[in-house]
């Protein structure tokens, strides 16, 4: 299964002024890539806060929570905010590596 990164994009899942990008699928060693890939775009271009909405996500491995920290780390190097919109599996994951501190997380 791919992971599938929609655009970066104000809707309805994000606030007026946010950008949103949506993540479904597994988040693992073979779709991190594409995600890190994408969020080094999205946090260079600056702006607009960004909201990361995961509640798509089957699956996070310990490759997926590293592209994530690493989007997390490089938005606030550049005074950006990252917001992660999660789901069971998202928090599960994040809970057992012991980073679900390291992010803003959003329910809903």
């Amino acid at each position: 299964m791919t992971t599938m990164i929609a655009a970066a994009e104000r809707d309805g899942l994000a606030p007026e002024g946010l950008r949103s990008l949506r993540v479904a699928g597994p988040l693992t060693v073979a779709t991190a890539p594409d995600l890190r890939r994408r969020l080094r775009d999205e946090t260079a271009a600056g702006g607009a806060p960004l909201v990361l909405d995961l509640q798509a996500v089957t699956g996070l491995d310990a490759s997926g929570v590293a592209a994530l920290l690493e989007a997390s780390r490089a938005g606030s190097r550049r005074g950006g905010h990252l917001t992660v919109r999660v789901n069971p599996v998202v928090i599960r994951a994040l809970r057992s590596t012991g980073t679900l501190t390291a992010f803003n997380i959003s329910n809903g």
